[in-house]
């Protein structure tokens, strides 16, 4: 998953022909960087096998890598899956309202946040202070990075928008290195609702990173 000549938006939520290089009508809207940042910190690529997608899900959630790296003041969550991402992808059974491809990040293993973006209440907590998002929503794409720590005090989550990229098997959404600590555990997921966000049981995971959780500094 190299670094070299990668498209990178900066929008919330583009049409998905925002996202690659596209010309129709004279119009065409492209971002080209070749910048030859040296890598301060990362993670190897930690590979995942192909075909052990569950929910007979198809090829563009069945994640076979997954990595994390640090350049200059972003830090990089990439993952790479076993067929290219369409520009429309299709419901995946039983139907779906929303499609997803989430790096979460265990910053404090003691704490356990409950709620956004999963149902609040008694057993719901999860051990992710931060969630790195890029969702198809079923009309367009977006990134967002969910900071889940106020949870943790009676408050509510913060949602940031995030550039991100999709360029055939690959899929990277670009952190603000500030908006994260230095240094945390994270695993790469695929997950899809059959219901509207955040209901009480619509949420499907499709494929985990194994091993789940990885260090990042490495």
């Amino acid at each position: 998953m190299g670094r070299t000549a990668r498209k990178r938006y900066t929008t919330r939520r583009l049409p998905f022909w925002m996202t690659r290089v596209t010309v129709a009508g004279g119009l065409g809207i492209a971002i080209m960087l070749t910048a030859s940042l040296a890598a301060s910190a990362a993670t190897p690529t930690v590979a995942d096998p192909s075909g052990d997608a569950s929910h007979r899900a198809p090829g563009f959630m069945d994640i076979v890598g997954a990595e994390t790296e640090l350049i200059g003041g972003t830090i990089s969550f990439q993952m790479s899956v076993a067929a290219p991402i369409p520009a429309a992808p299709p419901p995946t059974p039983p139907g779906t309202s929303q499609i997803e491809w989430d790096w979460a990040l265990d910053t404090d293993p003691t704490t356990f946040p409950a709620g956004d973006p999963f149902p609040s209440g008694p057993g719901q907590a999860r051990p992710a202070e931060f969630i790195v998002k890029v969702i198809w929503d079923g009309s367009s794409f977006s990134a967002i990075l969910i900071d889940r720590t106020p949870l943790l005090g009676g408050g509510e989550a913060t949602i940031t928008p995030l550039a991100f990229t999709i360029s055939g098997t690959d899929i990277q959404a670009d952190v603000p290195a500030n908006l994260l600590p230095s240094s945390f555990s994270w695993g790469a997921v695929t997950f899809y609702w059959s219901s509207p966000p955040g209901g009480t049981a619509g949420g499907h995971f499709v494929d985990a990173l194994q091993p789940f959780y990885v260090h990042f500094p490495a």
